[in-house]
C-alpha cells in the first residue's frame, strides 16, 4: 500500500515518493507528488503504477450536504474497511461528475468529518441514490458521462417489485415461496380477492421501509382497514378510499409468532465467487397489532441466537444463491441485495420483499460481515485484488 495526502487550498491528492511514478482513477490520470505531508491521507493499493481503487459512492445532493451533520454509519463503515486494505471511498452527486474527474466527499479519519475533494474519475461506482422518483433521470445522465469508460456500476437501480415477482414466480424452486400477487388495476375485482385470501396487504409499487403499505380483511359482514396508525372497519368496500393503481395486492400470509408477536426475518446477501452468500440474519419483531415489523414503524430487534433452532439456515441459504442467479439474468450487476421473509403457520418460507439497497442493519456484526463482502467486490470489479 501507499500513503496519498490532500492539500486543500490546492485541491488535489499527492504521493511523496520522489522516485515513482503512480496513475489512478480508470482513466490512469498521473497523481502529481510533493514533499509536503499534510494531515489529511489515505491508503491505497498498488498495482504496477496504478494505486486504487476510488469507489465512488453515487448519492444525492440533500445527502452531501448533511454529511457532518447526520451520521451515515454504513458509509463510514465502508470508508474504513476499505482503508484497512487500501482504498479510497468519495461519495458523489452526478451533477458534480465531469468527463474526467468529479467531486467527492471523502472521510478525514484525523479530523472525523467528511472533506469535498477533487478525484479522477472512479474505478468503480457503488449505487446509493436515496431517491426513487428521480433515480431514473440521473443514472441515464450517469451513463452518458461514463460512457465507453468501463466503469462498473452497481447495483444498477431499485428493483420493480412487480417485475421482481414475475421473475420469481417463473423459477420452480422460487415460486412455492411466494404470496400470491397481483398488480392492482381499475379492472380488478377486489372483493371476490377478498373472498379468495380473506386479508390482503396493498403495497405501493414505488416504496420502501414499510410506506404506504395497508390491509383490507374481511370479517364477516365487515371489511377491517388498517395501516400504520389506525384500524377501522367498513360496512363495505364502496366506503373505503382506495387507490386505482400503483399498488400490487399481496395475499395476506398467517405467520409463525414468537411470543405471541409476529417476526421477519431479514436476510443480507452479497455475490461472492459464482453465487451469493448470506452476510447475515436479522430478527425483525412486530409491534402488537401491527400490520409490518420495520422498525420505523415500531418494530423491534431480537438476536438471531434466539432463533437459531428456528430457522433452516441451509434451505435459506440455497433459497438466497437461487434469488442472486435469477435477478442477475435480468438486472445488471447484481452485487448486493437484501430479503423480508418469514415462515409461516404451517411451517412453510415465505419472501414478501425483495430490497436493491438494504437498508442499515443495527446488528453491528451483519454490517461488519456486509461491509467486508462489499469490499471484496470493489476490488474483484476494480481487478486490484489481492
Amino acid at each position: 500500500m501507499i500513503t496519498i495526502y490532500y492539500h486543500k487550498e490546492k485541491q488535489q491528492w499527492f504521493h511523496h515518493n520522489p522516485s515513482a511514478s503512480y496513475t489512478w482513477g480508470v482513466q490512469e490520470i498521473e497523481l502529481p507528488f510533493t514533499q509536503n505531508i499534510s494531515s489529511t491521507q489515505a491508503f491505497l493499493r498498488l498495482k504496477g503504477e496504478k494505486v486504487g481503487p476510488i469507489v465512488g459512492v453515487l448519492t444525492n445532493k440533500a445527502v452531501l450536504e448533511k454529511l457532518n451533520v447526520k451520521q451515515r454509519p454504513l458509509l463510514e463503515l465502508l470508508h474504513h474497511t476499505l482503508q484497512e486494505k487500501g482504498g479510497l471511498l468519495a461519495l458523489f452527486a452526478e451533477e458534480t461528475m465531469s468527463h474526467h474527474f468529479f467531486e467527492g466527499y471523502c472521510f478525514d479519519g484525523a479530523k472525523k468529518q467528511w472533506i469535498k475533494t477533487t478525484l479522477p474519475l472512479p474505478n468503480v461506482i457503488y449505487n446509493r441514490y436515496p431517491g426513487r422518483k428521480s433515480e431514473t433521470k440521473k443514472l441515464t445522465s450517469l451513463h452518458q458521462k461514463i460512457k465507453g469508460k468501463h466503469i462498473p456500476l452497481f447495483n444498477s437501480a431499485f428493483f420493480s417489485k412487480w417485475k421482481v415477482y414475475q421473475l420469481f414466480s417463473k423459477d420452480p424452486l422460487l415460486s412455492s415461496h411466494l404470496p400470491k400477487t397481483y398488480r392492482l388495476t381499475p379492472e380488478i375485482d377486489i372483493a371476490k380477492l377478498l373472498q379468495k385470501h380473506s386479508s390482503l396487504y396493498f403495497k405501493p409499487i414505488n416504496s420502501s421501509k414499510g410506506a404506504g403499505i395497508f390491509r383490507l380483511s374481511s370479517h364477516k359482514h365487515t371489511i377491517i382497514y388498517q395501516d400504520h396508525k389506525r384500524k377501522e372497519e367498513f360496512s363495505s368496500l364502496q366506503a373505503i378510499d382506495l387507490p386505482r393503481s400503483a399498488y400490487l395486492i399481496q395475499e395476506a400470509i398467517e405467520t409463525q409468532p414468537f411470543k405471541d408477536r409476529r417476526y421477519d426475518l431479514r436476510i443480507l446477501a452479497h455475490h461472492k465467487d459464482s453465487g451469493y452468500v448470506i452476510s447475515g440474519v436479522g430478527i425483525r419483531h412486530s409491534p402488537y397489532q401491527s400490520i409490518t415489523t420495520h422498525t420505523l414503524n415500531g418494530g423491534s430487534i431480537s438476536p438471531f441466537q434466539d432463533f437459531e433452532d428456528e430457522v433452516d439456515t441451509s434451505f435459506l441459504s440455497s433459497f438466497v444463491n437461487t434469488c442472486g442467479q435469477v435477478l442477475q439474468k435480468s438486472f445488471p450487476l447484481v452485487e448486493e441485495f437484501s430479503l423480508d421473509m418469514a415462515k409461516s403457520a404451517q411451517g412453510q418460507y415465505y419472501l414478501f420483499e425483495v430490497n436493491a439497497k438494504p437498508m442499515i442493519f443495527d446488528e453491528t456484526d451483519i454490517q461488519t460481515q456486509g461491509a467486508k463482502h462489499i469490499c471484496n467486490i470493489f476490488y474483484k470489479l476494480t481487478k486490484f485484488l489481492d
